[in-house]
């Protein structure tokens, strides 16, 4: 038996260090093979393609080796667009631009108008842009309406309806799971907590949403308007009584699109494509080339090595919590390292910190914040430039900045700090489950989730909110050179869009990350020669293999793909990814991202409308 057990477990070992082997092997082949890729060489005309699929981000989201973590969706990231745009305007190979936006997901206003002015950039070169598609989303037709021409196939939708903000309320279904969820709040407009406590949405909560939404709704009525030549009014009165509309039309919606000028051509991507031969004189003998954005981006890699002073970008986008995150999430750790790769290189001379944030941790945020003062200590300039979102913790690290630059459509402020404790002791009593034990303090063990709060610590933890709060205020006060009076008026958790945020002195300057840039060089003193440098953490070679392996995949193609190899019913592969799923769990979701070690968090739930 002895044999046995050693024969066996020598085999075990050997296969152990077979499949070790196997794995180095694969990643230095993998390495090697994306290192000498051959690059496929660019036509000479050429139509580019803007294929977006997934969401627009940021930043990348990169699959992490360490969680073997893939990223939720397929991703299109802004600033490569942005750059792609811009090295086309004045590629004379570059004789067009198509918009395939049909698998571009939702997304913020904040980012389409970001693309919208880099589209309009690249039309003043005289080059036409077409968009075609066989329905439209609201986000999408916001981007094919910055097209010259835009085709709808005669069968297709346009879908819009306007923005909303609807929640699901989990108060009585964890009252009769016994599930107690304890809440220490300042902020009267502090509403992320309620889908915890509640049953439906407070007064103030549906006032604070019912302005931002309407400033956004309004903005993108009126830049769809101008962009089609029609007036937003007629939007709106569309939208209100729909069926009103389309009776006169049969319910043939196609025709009601182009009599009313939401598009100019009914017709398949076909149709589009010899539309566009003929727009630009192509003949038969021609060959219409067309190239993927994502190519051309990476032929523009090798040729935009800048040398010499430089304003660096830094991107802090998602929740911010403590410690190493993957992009995708906002670190502390990770945050303060790229924050100090910047203040030890001397060609950086100033640092355009890009914030996507609704905030999260307030411990790591003030981490955050204090070694943004550390950069700004060492004689060089800090410039916000808000994305989407730059709201409660994400305002926290902004508001020391040297300039804040945000977007009309930003969503920022929500100066307001909450804590959340939920407790299982009932549940777990129901359950038969039962808590005992001994400590030394009244307070030991306290903290539990199987035990009842106290009220003892209950107190605590709300001191702690209240003077977290205060320090948020005196921060702001500070920072934007305000009466701390003043923002107290503001603040409360009012969430307040660009337009209103600089009226209310919450931000400088509207404009976007471009903006931001020019800013930033301008204050270090290098405005007439200076290059951009992204400054980004390095992936490391676990990271690499995981990224080679998986490429764009993102996480349901991969455990679709997994549940098909099994054997897996269709109606079973991605299940989590329902609509309705993912709306049920998305307070869960948000306990589940927030780490703070003393519970006290400064988060807005916001949600992006489109």
């Amino acid at each position: 038996m002895k044999r046995f057990f050693t024969g066996f477990f020598k085999i075990l070992d050997g296969t152990r260090r077979l499949l070790l082997n196997v794995v180095f092997l694969s990643l230095i082949v993998l390495l090697l093979t994306s290192y000498y890729r051959n690059e496929p060489a660019l036509p000479d005309k050429a139509v580019l393609v803007l294929n977006l699929q997934g969401a627009l981000v940021e930043e990348l989201k990169r699959p992490d080796a360490a969680s073997f973590a893939i990223p939720d969706t397929q991703q299109a990231v802004l600033p490569d667009i942005l750059k792609v745009l811009k090295a086309a305007k004045n590629d004379e190979r570059i004789v067009a631009l198509r918009l395939d936006v049909e698998d571009m997901d939702r997304t913020s206003l904040a980012k389409l108008q970001t693309l919208k002015h880099a589209i309009e950039d690249f039309k003043q070169s005289g080059k036409p842009v077409l968009a075609s598609a066989y329905n439209y989303s609201q986000a999408q037709y916001y981007l094919a309406a910055t097209a010259d021409t835009i085709f709808l196939h005669p069968m297709g939708n346009i879908t819009l309806t306007g923005f909303s903000v609807y929640r699901n309320y989990l108060h009585d279904a964890l009252q009769k799971l016994n599930v107690d969820v304890h809440i220490f709040r300042v902020g009267e407009f502090k509403s992320a907590v309620e889908p915890l406590i509640r049953n439906s949405m407070s007064a103030a909560a549906r006032e604070s949403n019912q302005r931002w939404l309407s400033s956004l709704w309004q903005a993108y009525k009126q830049d769809v308007a101008n962009m089609r030549g029609i007036k937003a009014e007629r939007i709106q009165q569309v939208l209100d009584h729909p069926a009103r509309f389309l009776k006169a039309y049969d319910g043939d919606s196609t025709a009601f699109f182009l009599k009313e000028k939401w598009v100019d051509q009914l017709g398949d991507k076909h149709d589009a494509t010899v539309f566009l031969e003929q727009n630009l004189g192509w003949t038969q003998s021609d060959e219409l080339a067309e190239l993927d954005y994502k190519n051309y981006a990476h032929s523009l890699v090798k040729t935009n090595l800048g040398v010499g002073d430089s304003v660096g970008v830094i991107v802090a986008s998602g929740t911010i919590v403590s410690g190493e995150q993957p992009t995708g999430t906002v670190g502390s750790d990770s945050l303060l390292h790229l924050l100090q790769q910047a203040q030890d290189d001397d060609g950086i001379k100033a640092v355009v910190l890009r914030v996507d944030s609704p905030g999260g941790s307030a411990l790591a945020s003030e981490m955050i914040r204090q070694g943004i003062e550390r950069l700004q200590a060492s004689g060089k300039p800090v410039v916000v430039s808000m994305g989407s979102m730059a709201a409660s913790g994400g305002y926290w690290i902004a508001a020391g900045a040297d300039e804040i630059v945000a977007q009309a459509t930003t969503l920022t402020g929500s100066i307001g700090v909450f804590g959340v404790i939920p407790n299982l002791a009932r549940a777990l009593e129901n359950l038969g489950i039962h808590t005992d034990g001994v400590g030394t303090t009244n307070i030991a063990g306290s903290m539990r989730m199987d035990r009842p709060l106290s009220n003892e610590v209950g107190a605590l933890i709300q001191m702690n909110v209240e003077h977290t709060y205060q320090r948020f205020i005196g921060l702001v006060a500070k920072g934007r050179h305000m009466d701390e009076a003043a923002v107290r008026k503001i603040a409360e958790g009012h969430v307040w869009s660009g337009v209103d945020a600089k009226r209310l002195g919450l931000v400088d300057v509207l404009g976007d990350l471009p903006d931001a840039i020019t800013i930033a060089a301008k204050r270090a003193g290098i405005a007439n020669d200076y290059h951009v440098t992204p400054i980004q953490s390095p992936l490391t070679w676990p990271d690499m293999l995981v990224q080679e392996i998986f490429g764009e995949a993102d996480a349901s193609m991969v455990w679709q793909g997994l549940g098909q190899a099994v054997g897996m019913p269709t109606v079973v592969q991605g299940w989590w990814q329902l609509p309705v799923i993912r709306q049920l769990l998305a307070p869960l979701n948000v306990l589940s991202q927030l780490d703070d070690p003393q519970h006290v968090y400064v988060y807005s739930d916001m949600v992006e409308p489109l």
